[in-house]
């Protein structure tokens, strides 16, 4: 039977393309993500006045618009991995209840200062 040697070769050919540095784009996306995921489980996403936003899609690209201005071309040459890793840790463990590590989390473990290096040449 060739079909596992053959299945291997694809699982492979599949995953390459994920591995590789990330990309400012795709960094924007994640933290956009894992920014709502915070968001919802605080119960901020619905309809009501007193939530900051109304739905899911709204959430994202407010975010996601967020962490571009955050980390921008000429602030952000390219990502640091450990950095952006961190970022998203940080951003799924945040207090809901508490503005301070909220603060901590968007400004100093976010920032551009941890998340971004130089670009490689």
């Amino acid at each position: 039977m060739r079909i596992a040697p053959s299945l291997s070769l694809l699982s492979l050919v599949l995953v390459l393309p994920a591995c590789g540095p990330t990309t400012r784009a795709d960094a924007h996306v994640q933290a956009a993500r894992a920014a709502c995921d915070f968001y919802a489980g605080c119960e901020e996403i619905g309809p009501d006045e007193d939530q900051s936003y109304e739905d899911r899609a709204e959430c994202e690209v407010k975010n996601r618009d967020f962490f571009q201005g955050a980390w921008t071309a000429n602030n952000c040459p390219a990502i640091d991995e450990k950095g952006l890793d961190t970022c998203l840790e940080r951003i799924r463990t945040t207090s809901c209840s508490s503005a301070a590590d909220f603060f901590n989390t968007v400004v100093f473990v976010c920032g551009s200062g941890p998340v971004c290096q130089e670009a490689e040449d």
